[in-house]
């Protein structure tokens, strides 16, 4: 149960900072002209969502927990994939602005379906190509949002 808690204060917090990031932020575009709706309300809708499925996720679990009457600790298969993830993660943050967007984000992607159990390379490949150009038309086309280029993809 303490796990539990530990993660459903993280999921809240992190939530409520980005909720108070975004309204730092719409209260200072109102200097801006040139975007009407601005990333302010972005992160105040994330952080939201953030903040409910953090309790949504307390709730069931709680429920779980309480029909199981045992805590069991994770087994260490599950603490190498956490680490592994979580070592992807820092590289793709590092690579992203060397490389760009689209090959950091498909390495991301393949090495991440990888480590939860994707393990037919076509179909890992092909689910990390349609998550990498997902993720590039909602984010850089719809809502305008600039991806790192990378070195190929700079202007001369």
């Amino acid at each position: 149960m303490g796990t539990l808690l530990a993660e459903v204060i993280i999921l809240v917090i992190v939530g409520i900072i980005s909720i108070l990031e975004g309204i730092r932020l719409v209260m200072a575009q109102k200097l801006q002209l040139y975007d009407v709706l601005g990333p302010g309300y972005y992160n105040i809708g994330m952080g939201s969502v953030l903040c409910i499925v953090g309790v949504i996720y307390f709730i069931s679990q709680r429920r779980k927990i309480s029909t199981e009457k045992k805590e069991t600790t994770p087994s260490k298969e599950y603490k190498i994939k956490m680490v592994c993830m979580v070592g992807v993660l820092a590289l793709y943050i590092i690579l992203m602005n060397y490389i760009g967007y689209f090959f950091s984000s498909m390495f991301f992607f393949i090495l991440i379906n990888r480590i939860v159990g994707f393990r037919a390379w076509p179909g890992n490949f092909a689910v990390s190509m349609a998550m990498t150009i997902g993720f590039y038309i909602i984010f850089a086309k719809w809502l305008n949002m600039f991806f790192p280029q990378g070195i190929l993809f700079r202007p001369s």
